[in-house]
């Protein structure tokens, strides 16, 4: 069942958008704007979209596997294996949760950092 979830989360990653970064007037190839953006704060806009949309996406798988943990827990029926397996289970999910608010901080104080 996990690595199922796994595999479908990560294949799932292959469909993502990706945006091209290549600005044809940065690289010469049609100089007819003079007034383009070559400096890269094109590259760290789009580079912070994506990585917002990954957070929220991370965001929200975290959420899911604590409700899911949560459903395990109230139908575990006393079985200690069981309760404490769906304990494990919202402890990682909020261990996910705290990596990847703390990733966005990094990230964003990366980001606010590169273009200065």
């Amino acid at each position: 069942m996990k690595t199922k979830l796994m595999k479908l989360l990560i294949g799932g990653l292959a469909f993502l958008p990706v945006p091209s970064f290549a600005n044809p007037q940065c690289a010469g190839i049609q100089a007819v704007d003079s007034t383009a953006d070559c400096t890269g704060t094109q590259l760290t806009t789009s580079f912070g979209g994506i990585i917002d949309t990954l957070f929220i996406v991370a965001g929200a798988v975290a959420v899911l596997i604590m409700v899911i943990g949560g459903i395990r827990y109230i139908t575990s029926t006393g079985d200690s294996k069981r309760i404490q397996a769906a304990k494990d289970t919202i402890l990682y999910a909020i261990m996910g949760l705290v990596v990847v608010i703390l990733a966005r901080a990094i990230v964003g104080f990366v980001l606010g950092n590169v273009t200065g």
